[in-house]
């Protein structure tokens, strides 16, 4: 494999692949008029300014060829690796890629904020040396789907080392949690950021449903960067809207 011989200080990965179990091919469906999720999380997370490099980490598969043009559109790097060792895809992506610092982002997430994305590198840095930082909803008191988490690379390779079990593997971080040798430090929602009950991913078709609908009542002329703010404004207005979501299992 090549190396970029670039040491950047903090990148974001960001994982999506065709085969999701739940809704399959969900990265290509629109939410926004045309624009598919996929292209929404990209154009969005590159507008974080704290980030050097975005890379899209997805499968080897074939059925996710179609992801790499949305990523040449939206200017984002390519990396291709394993379909289920997603840890695995993350370390090589960062060998590719080298960097102190992964933020790592889910393209499930249509709403991630390029200023909480901000928000966290600098808490993660102003913390160090911590192993892993987040602004994840419902436990930091954010709105699900708007923050991310972030680990230093050293950890990130640390896990590649003891992560043995498959689901480990294949969720990537949830080695780091259930183990408190790993420090952890979680950057907590002010007043009016507050909103845990706001679930904002996508894992099924219902959740497009309400994703769309959503979307319409935000402000136009900011699409498709609306703020958390819009977005938590829009859902205070009509709650009903959350009623569109499944109960998650």
């Amino acid at each position: 494999m090549e190396v970029v011989h670039i040491d950047y200080k903090n990148i974001i990965i960001i994982q999506a692949r065709m085969g999701s179990v739940r809704l399959p091919g969900k990265s290509l469906m629109p939410i926004w008029k045309d624009m598919s999720l996929l292209e929404v999380v990209l154009r969005r997370i590159t507008k974080a300014k704290t980030i050097d490099q975005v890379i899209l980490a997805t499968s080897i598969n074939k059925e996710s060829d179609v992801l790499v043009p949305i990523a040449n559109k939206c200017k984002v790097e390519v990396f291709r690796g394993s379909e289920n060792d997603v840890l695995e895809r993350f370390v090589k992506t960062l060998e590719k890629y080298p960097a102190k610092a992964v933020v790592r982002a889910c393209a499930d997430n249509p709403f991630l904020d390029p200023m909480m994305i901000d928000n966290l590198t600098k808490f993660f840095w102003d913390n160090y040396p911590c192993d892993y930082a987040m602004n994840l909803g419902p436990i930091t008191g954010f709105p699900d789907g708007v923050g991310v988490e972030m680990v230093s690379a050293d950890t990130l390779r640390r896990l590649d080392k003891e992560a043995k079990n498959s689901s480990d593997r294949e969720h990537v971080l949830t080695f780091l949690h259930a183990n408190p040798d790993y420090r952890s430090c979680y950057l907590y929602a002010e007043e009016e950021y507050q909103r845990p009950h706001y679930r904002l991913d996508i894992d099924y078709q219902e959740d497009i449903e309400f994703i769309r609908e959503l979307a319409k009542r935000l402000p136009e002329e900011n699409a498709p960067y609306w703020t958390t703010m819009d977005i938590i404004n829009a859902l205070d207005k009509e709650p009903e809207l959350l009623k569109m979501r499944r109960v998650r299992e």
